[in-house]
């Protein structure tokens, strides 16, 4: 039985190792401290960066419009470079947010997740040999 509880103290490490890292990623994505934003023009061109890069706010004063399409544009990257540029500041929150890579972290949450599917068949086969341990017993 020993085994048994060894497997299923595993397992419980593995999934709460799973929960904690993915609420670390909600955290992350959802803190307002983590934002960075960027503006031009005195603030007519503004906007917002969540922590994962992506803009999460966009604010266009209605005289920019009179702004031909090319001006307008240089005005947008302007203000996303600023953020972007802030994004990567000296907050080391903020650096780590901005550098989360999904494809590492896909392949991480793949690897425990096979883990999981391991760790379960070893329960299984756990299971199955006390149960045939009893069927001896009984027979």
């Amino acid at each position: 039985m020993s085994d048994l509880s060894s497997i299923v103290g595993d397992l419980d490490r593995l999934m709460e190792m799973a929960q904690r890292e993915a609420e670390k990623a909600r955290d992350q994505s959802r803190d307002p401290s983590l934002e960075a934003s960027g503006s031009a023009l005195d603030g007519k061109v503004s906007l917002k960066l969540a922590a994962d890069g992506r803009m999460s706010e966009l604010f266009l004063d209605d005289h920019v419009m009179a702004l031909t399409p090319r001006e307008l544009a240089v005005e947008i990257m302007s203000a996303f470079n600023q953020a972007w540029a802030a994004s990567r500041s000296s907050d080391p929150a903020a650096a780590a947010a901005a550098a989360v890579d999904p494809a590492a972290l896909a392949e991480t949450m793949k690897q425990i997740r096979e883990e999981g599917v391991r760790t379960m068949t070893r329960i299984t086969d756990t299971l199955a040999d006390q149960m045939a341990k009893i069927d001896r017993r009984l027979s």
